[in-house]
Order: structure tokens, then C-alpha cells, then sequence
């Protein structure tokens, strides 16, 4: 059987008890006689039914086989077993206990009355019984992985590989056996003799899944990557006969990240098919090919998957968050906006969605709307500093100057240390030529908060320049273009420092780098031209 493991150590002991190949004599007190043909009826009626997990039924015709043959133990042990199974603990324990009463080196029982106590958390009792049965039969390799089991819940690492390597001496083909070494060794981060014991466990020829997870999982955190992809590789092409691990798509998601992370895009997007081919109900395989389409520049084969898992699920936030960033980069601002009026709705109190908004609506200066989106997000959140200072920049860029200086200073005494607040607003009284002494104060603290921003640099240095105090405009300016070296209005403002120290040919330079670069609108482009041009001028009036 393909068996379903939990992450951590623990499994279920059913899992133990099927593996274990043992072949013994355990000591039965069965009373002489066949049993009756009614209670075989009864019995038979009561397994079919248990597993239908029709456990009430079984119980019913459990007790009637026991009715017919009230001597037997067999029969006991499995309505103890059927009342576990529905929850009922302490009326299963009731009935091993009398069978343990009766027959107290009763193997069968002893080994009930582990589970028993174990299902209730009593596992030092639990202990007892199993160390008991070890004792009676020293080569019960079945109780030897059991005890191995309650140590591991207590994280007595030792002692549960103490018994599991005596199981492994008993039986040293079992594949189960050493795979439940091999998960104790990833849990105490050996993982060498977690590989050294894993591959034995592989080699024994039980298709097992979970040893190769854990195998390639243990080459992973030694940095064999290529060996981990053999593993994984060779786990999800092994034939199941029809069959299906959710174990297998853990291997085929650790093969997708070894994969991306290894530039093997198309291989990883195979197996993120096969995930969806046997879970058509995911949508992280969905959103993780659309990752890769689009982290690969493939972005109409990433929207088509964002699309379909927001068909499957309209309120995917992340799918459309995703889908709306792909329109942006590709400056389709109207369809960009038409979702995230999409996400307005489904987090109707997220006030960051109106910021986003605004500067959807700025990219296509719709000014109007963007201030609009702001105000509507202030409403929700009237001391979000973001969306204030976004207001006020807004503002600027609708030259409504008296508004701007009055939302700067709104951010400013919600959040002082904003540092873009206090850059903007120095720098804006800066090209205003007002509040200079103000200018400088307000930048100069932006400048501790952030030494290491260019553009932050380039207006403590402007606003030098505006003072007259060219050398530190030079200075600071200068700093700035190392820091940006392809910034355009860095570099213009450097050639004005330079005119006005009057080295002509370092202000053109500047100038012609900056209109390199400009990218601006044409009005921007036209004033750094007619510098260059009036420098070229007065050098042909000097000539």
C-alpha cells in the first residue's frame, strides 16, 4: 500500500504493525473446538462492515459472533480493536485488560493493551507492555518498532534507534525498518547516515516512496543537488500500478524547486502538470507555472494560467494581485485597474488597494482619479502616512503647490522620520527658492536617515545651490552622480554647479550625459538642450 506520511517523525502505528514481516508462534489460550458456523458468520459480517468504517455495525455483529463463542479471544481482541476505532478507549482497554487478566504472557493482548494506552497518551504504560512482549519473544520485531515508535514521541533519539537497530538485526531486508532509521537521522540532522541508511533502504527493492523523499530531502541539505534530482527523478517514475502518493507530489514539488533553481524551467512546469493531473483541485501548481512563464519574460502564457485559476477561484487574491503586476509591467494600466477594482471589492477595508489605484491612474495622468483613489483610502485609514504623502505628491504633479506643502507637513507630523517626506518638501521649497535655512534642515535629517540614497544627497546638494554656497553643492552633487550614476537630473544639476564655478567644459559633459538619459517628458529634454546650446554659443562668441 502507498501510505500518506505526515510531516515530523510520527506515523501511525497501523503502519508499523502491516510492515512488520514477522514470522512467529505467539502463545494463544483459545479453548479446544472449532469455532460455530454463526459466530464465523457474525465475525465475517463484522470485518466486512469494520471496513466499510460502518463501525457500529461491526461492533453489533461482533458482539454476536462473541454471543455464539463467548470463549474466544480472537474475537475480544477485535471488538477491542472496533471500539478503538470509534473512539470508544476506555471500554477497549476494559476488555483487553480482562484478557491480559486472564492470560498475562498473551502476546496478542499484551501487544493490544500498547496501542491502547499509547491511542491515550500513556505511553510509559504503553512501554511496559511492549518491553513485556520483547521479554516473552526477544525476535518480535513488531513490538521492537512499536517501543522504537514511543521513544521518538518523546524525542528519545537514542533509544528508539537502539531498538530499531536490534528490529534491523532481526530482519536486515526490511525496508521499513531502516526507513524509520533514516527519518530519525534527518531529524537529529545527520544526514549522512541518514543518506548511508536510506540508500540500503532503496536497495532492498520495496517501492516505499517516502524513502526517497527523504533520501533526496537528506542530499539536498548536503548540497548534492544533482544526486537529490537522481532520487526524485527516479521516485516519480517508479510504476504504481495506477496508484497515487500525495507523498509523490511532495517529491515532485521538491524536484520543481530543485529545477527553477537550476534554470530547468520547462522540466519544472512537466512536473507542476503532473501535480495538477492528479490534484485538479490545486491552485499552487497554477500560480507557480505562472511564476516561472513570467519570471522568464513569457507573460501572455502567465496571464492565461493566472486567468484560469481566478476562473476556478474569482476570490484568489494572489492570482489577481499577480495578474494586475503583469499588466502594469506591460503598461496595460486599464486592464491593471480593472483588477484591482477587483481586489477593491474583495478587501473592501485594505486602504493599501487605493494607493495602488492612484498610481495606476497617475501613469495614465488621470490626476483627478488618482487624488480621488487617495482621498477614498483616507477614509478608511485617515493616518495611513503612505497614502498621505502620496496625496501630496499628487498634488505637486497638479501644481497645486499650497495643497502639496500642507499634506507634507500632515505626513510629517504623523510619521517625522518619513524620509521622503522630508526630502520632497525640502526639495520642493528648494525649487521654489523659499524656506531655505528650513530646505536644509529638513534634508539634512533626511541625509542621517538615509546616507546612502543618491537622490537624497543630490537635494541637500541643490539646495546648497541654492544658497550660493557652490563648493558643497559640488560636493554633495557630486556624491549624488556616484551614488546614480545615470540619473538625468542628478547630472543636469550637476552642470549648473559647474556653470556657476564656471568650468564651461564639465557642465557640458554633465549636460550632454544627462540628456542621455533623460527619458522625461519633452519640455525637460528642451531645457537641458538650451544649456548646452547656450554653452556651444558663447564658446563660438569667444572663438
Amino acid at each position: 500500500m502507498w501510505v500518506v506520511l505526515k510531516t515530523g517523525l510520527l506515523v501511525l502505528a497501523v503502519l508499523l504493525v502491516q510492515a512488520c514481516s514477522v514470522s512467529r508462534k505467539a502463545a494463544v489460550y483459545e479453548p479446544a473446538g472449532e469455532p460455530t458456523k454463526e459466530a464465523y458468520y457474525y465475525f465475517i459480517k463484522g470485518v466486512a462492515a469494520k471496513n466499510s468504517n460502518d463501525l457500529k455495525q461491526a461492533l453489533s455483529y461482533f458482539e454476536r459472533a462473541l454471543e455464539e463463542d463467548p470463549g474466544s479471544v480472537y474475537l475480544r481482541i477485535e471488538v477491542s480493536r472496533a471500539l478503538l476505532k470509534a473512539g470508544r478507549i476506555d471500554d477497549a482497554l476494559s476488555i483487553a485488560e480482562g484478557l491480559v487478566e486472564r492470560g498475562p504472557d498473551h502476546i496478542p493482548s499484551l501487544t493490544l493493551m500498547g496501542e491502547l494506552y499509547s491511542s491515550k497518551g500513556e505511553y510509559k504504560k504503553a512501554a511496559d507492555m511492549y518491553e513485556k512482549v520483547i521479554k516473552l519473544d526477544p525476535s518480535n520485531v513488531e513490538s521492537y518498532m512499536l517501543l522504537s515508535h514511543l521513544y521518538s514521541i518523546s524525542r528519545e533519539y537514542s533509544r528508539s534507534l537502539k531498538m530499531l537497530k536490534t528490529a534491523v538485526e532481526l530482519e536486515p531486508d526490511n525496508t521499513v525498518l531502516k526507513y524509520y532509521m533514516g527519518r530519525i537521522y534527518v531529524e537529529l540532522q545527520d544526514y549522512n547516515e541518514a543518506i548511508k541508511i536510506l540508500e540500503e533502504a532503496k536497495e532492498t527493492g520495496m517501492r516505499f516512496v517516502p524513502v526517497y523523499f527523504f533520501l533526496g530531502l537528506s542530499y539536498e541539505q548536503t548540497g548534492n543537488f544533482t544526486r537529490a534530482i537522481k532520487i526524485y527523478e527516479e521516485a516519480v517514475s517508479l510504476d504504481y500500478h495506477g496508484a497515487h502518493s500525495t507523498h509523490d507530489d511532495h517529491i515532485r514539488e521538491r524536484l520543481v524547486n530543485l529545477y527553477i533553481d537550476n534554470k530547468m524551467n520547462e522540466k519544472a512546469i512537466l512536473q507542476l502538470k503532473e501535480i495538477m493531473k492528479n490534484s485538479p483541485e490545486k491552485i499552487e501548481p497554477r500560480m507557480l507555472i505562472a511564476g516561472i512563464y513570467a519570471g522568464s519574460g513569457e507573460y501572455q502564457k502567465a496571464m492565461d494560467e493566472l486567468r484560469n485559476v481566478i476562473d476556478i477561484d474569482p476570490e484568489n487574491v494572489k492570482a489577481v494581485y499577480s495578474l494586475s503586476g503583469i499588466l502594469v509591467e506591460l503598461e496595460k494600466y486599464d486592464d491593471a485597474i480593472e483588477q484591482f477594482m477587483k481586489l477593491k471589492k474583495l478587501l473592501p477595508g485594505q486602504a493599501d488597494i487605493y494607493m495602488d489605484l492612484s498610481f495606476l491612474y497617475a501613469q495614465k495622468k488621470d490626476y483627478v482619479s488618482a487624488r480621488r483613489m487617495l482621498k477614498d483610502g483616507l477614509t478608511i485609514d485617515p493616518t495611513n502616512v503612505e497614502l498621505n504623502f502620496r496625496l501630496a505628491v499628487i498634488y505637486g504633479q497638479e501644481k497645486r503647490f499650497d495643497d502639496m506643502f500642507d499634506r507634507l507637513k500632515k505626513t510629517l507630523n504623523i510619521d517625522p522620520d518619513h524620509i521622503d517626506a522630508l526630502n520632497y518638501l525640502g526639495y520642493s521649497y528648494a525649487e521654489k527658492d523659499m524656506n531655505l535655512d528650513e530646505a536644509l534642515y529638513l534634508i539634512e535629517k533626511a541625509v542621517r536617515l538615509a546616507p546612502d540614497r543618491g537622490y537624497i544627497r543630490d537635494s541637500l546638494g541643490w539646495v546648497y545651490y541654492k544658497k550660493g554656497m557652490y563648493d558643497k553643492a559640488l560636493k554633495e552633487i557630486s556624491r549624488a552622480a556616484e551614488m546614480m550614476k545615470d540619473d538625468p537630473v542628478i547630472l543636469e544639476h550637476l552642470g549648473d554647479v559647474y556653470l556657476k564655478l564656471n568650468d564651461w567644459k564639465a557642465a557640458l559633459d554633465a549636460w550632454e550625459r544627462s540628456l542621455k538619459y533623460h527619458e522625461s517628458e519633452k519640455g525637460l529634454k528642451d531645457r537641458v538642450r538650451e544649456k548646452i546650446d547656450s554653452i556651444r554659443i558663447g564658446e563660438t562668441g569667444q572663438q
